[in-house]
């Protein structure tokens, strides 16, 4: 078992109330999480889904349930809580996560994220600071998704996304961690 705490923040050229649209909605917010999918809305509250990982020749695919806990568009702040199993394998994920989008200066906003996340079985062996490095890529990944659909202002079906989403491909980000992690190290960047 692996606990990991997440913590990030964000700028978005969008208003706090379009970021909002977007969070606080998961048939949104899933285009935006790369290897995510949303496979069932069971009421405006709980949500079925899933995210495929692959590093190299493993693949992981986790199936499970988010429940937002609290939504508050006053504040513009969504609490949840998600769990998770491996599909094959013994592997799970259990989360609770906080939103929050705040108002800045020119029509622009900021987003934190803070998660707590206990994961266990293979992905475990990769070790925690691989998992930080890894989860810092995908959140850059899904920043600039993020602000791509907020820049094109589409409008985003409300279906629910394909079944087979392609798996998050985990080498490339695990070789641009490496290389973060070797110039910080050698003080070249």
């Amino acid at each position: 078992m692996s606990a990991l705490k997440i913590e990030e923040r964000f700028e978005l050229d969008a208003t706090a109330d379009e970021a909002w649209g977007y969070l606080s909605r998961p048939e949104r917010i899933v285009v935006c999480l790369p290897g995510a999918e949303l496979t069932e809305v069971i009421d405006e509250r709980n949500y079925a889904g899933g995210v495929k990982v692959k590093l190299g020749a493993v693949a992981m695919e986790y199936r499970g349930t988010a429940k937002f806990t609290e939504v508050d568009p006053e504040q513009r702040v969504v609490r949840m809580t998600g769990k998770g199993r491996e599909r094959r394998g013994g592997g799970t994920v259990t989360l609770t996560m906080e939103g929050a989008v705040h108002e800045l200066e020119g029509g622009r906003c900021e987003v934190t994220v803070l998660a707590d996340i206990q994961l266990a079985g293979k992905i475990v062996s990769f070790g925690r600071g691989m998992i930080q490095a890894v989860t810092a890529e995908v959140f850059k990944e899904f920043t600039a998704r993020l602000a791509a659909e907020l820049a094109a202002n589409e409008q985003v079906d409300e279906k629910l996304t394909s079944p087979n989403p392609e798996a998050l491909p985990l080498l490339p980000l695990l070789l641009r961690s490496l290389r973060s992690w070797l110039r910080r190290l050698f003080g070249r960047g």
